[in-house]
């Protein structure tokens, strides 16, 4: 057996005050460090910010605010989720759900409005944020978690299927038509693949506290299935963002290292769009 840690019996007392949050998750709270609730959870979340970092690293200086946006909106909800999943406050929470949302549409009217007329940009963005406001007020008073991830699910499932038909409008060589498509099934995939680890979180929440309790510390870290969540939808977020980027720019250009540390591909140029 490999060396390894047990758990505390007991939790330790939360150093910023009891939590607030009504949702909670399978990792046991403060049995690591006394100012972080969840601390797998919490740490996970760096996947979202490195992923923004590396993506605002590869932009030209010149770029400007609304092209790096989308990684800014990336960034923002590992902020946010940080924020919750060390704290357990109420606020927090409804400051991680809503920058789930802020992130997505972001993406979405980026994708939405390419070579629309800027009438048709200011419309749709103005429809997005006032869904995006509906959605979190009814969230926020009705404390309820279905129709917030259904939002989500909506959104994730829009943004896969305009990038396809963006790959289908700019794309024309076989070989990168189907690079792309592939980047799209494994982007859906890691976003599917990680609400399938979210969701058994939260069914064989017992089993798995038992397992991590009986492997000790770090080993149980691996078993902290939300944790995962957390990173799979940032490699499958990031992939769509960079698809995003490339596709609604005026040439269309991917390097072998765009789409990150976990996908590979071949570098690919388009011509400009007419």
């Amino acid at each position: 057996m490999f060396p390894s840690i047990d758990y505390r019996a007991q939790p330790l007392a939360p150093t910023f005050g009891s939590p607030t949050a009504r949702a909670n998750f399978c990792e046991q709270d403060f049995v690591i460090v006394s100012w972080i609730a969840e601390f797998v959870n919490t740490c996970s979340n760096a996947a979202y910010i490195l992923y923004a970092i590396r993506a605002l690293r590869r932009m030209p200086t010149s770029a400007p605010f609304a092209a790096k946006s989308i990684y800014y909106g990336l960034a923002l909800v590992g902020i946010c989720s940080s924020l919750f999943h060390g704290l357990l406050k109420y606020h927090a929470q409804m400051a991680d759900d809503t920058s789930m949302i802020i992130a997505t549409s972001i993406v979405l009217h980026r994708a939405m409005t390419y070579q629309r007329s800027d009438s048709y940009s200011r419309w749709f963005g103005g429809l997005l944020v006032l869904a995006a406001i509906t959605e979190t007020a009814y969230h926020t008073i009705k404390d309820e978690q279905i129709v917030h991830e259904l939002s989500f699910v909506v959104l994730i499932i829009v943004v896969a299927s305009k990038t396809r038909s963006l790959i289908k409008l700019r794309v024309h060589n076989p070989l990168d038509k189907q690079m792309l498509q592939n980047a799209t099934i494994f982007g859906a995939g890691c976003f599917a693949f990680g609400y399938l680890l979210w969701q058994l979180d939260f069914i064989s929440c017992p089993q798995l506290t038992a397992l991590k309790r009986k492997v000790g510390i770090p080993w149980g870290f691996l078993f902290e299935l939300h944790g995962w969540w957390h990173i799979l939808t940032a490699i499958g977020a990031h992939t769509f963002m960079i698809m995003v980027d490339g596709l609604t720019s005026d040439e269309v250009e991917f390097s072998h290292d765009a789409f990150g540390w976990f996908v590979k591909s071949n570098a690919m140029r388009a011509g400009k769009v007419d």
